[in-house]
């Protein structure tokens, strides 16, 4: 019995582990008259990608890696002419192509809520890590996307 552990260890310790490539998770929340609303999403890194060649227009991107970023809001949410009801939502950003990008907010169950165009802004800024997050105070807003040199933002309130 004792020969038998040391083998046992040696052979455990000498075959190699796969390990799945996992993002860290990143949250962000903000504080309105009324509520909470809170985006959880993957953080994967460019590693010197460019983010240019990563997507092209007509695809849709989940926001993050590594599973569904999710919009929680206990209070309901008015982005432009869409209305978002309090409740759990799944993000995700469609490249239109020429600077344009929309913010796709589907329900847990993926149809469709609302769609809401993405400003594209200018930044100087090199953001490796995907960053959410979301600005604002009282009844308004903003959520943004950094990412690269993307940086991407839209416009809410709490009615």
């Amino acid at each position: 019995m004792k020969m038998l552990l040391p083998g046992a260890l040696m052979l455990i310790l000498s075959t190699p582990i796969l390990h799945a490539q996992v993002n860290p998770r990143g949250e962000t929340t903000l504080e309105l008259e009324g509520g909470t609303v809170t985006i959880e999403y993957g953080r994967p890194s460019l590693k010197g990608r460019d983010i240019k060649t990563m997507i092209y227009p007509g695809e849709t991107w989940r926001l993050g890696a590594d599973g569904d970023t999710t919009l929680k809001t206990e209070l309901g949410l008015k982005f432009g002419e869409s209305s978002v009801a309090r409740g759990t939502y799944i993000l995700r950003a469609k490249f239109l192509g020429d600077g344009k990008w929309q913010l796709q907010i589907s329900g847990t169950d993926y149809a469709k809520v609302a769609e809401v165009p993405l400003k594209l802004e200018e930044t100087t800024s090199d953001v490796d890590r995907l960053s959410l997050r979301l600005e604002g105070e009282q009844k308004a807003g903003t959520f943004k996307v950094l990412w690269g040199k993307l940086s991407l933002a839209a416009e809410f309130t709490a009615p």
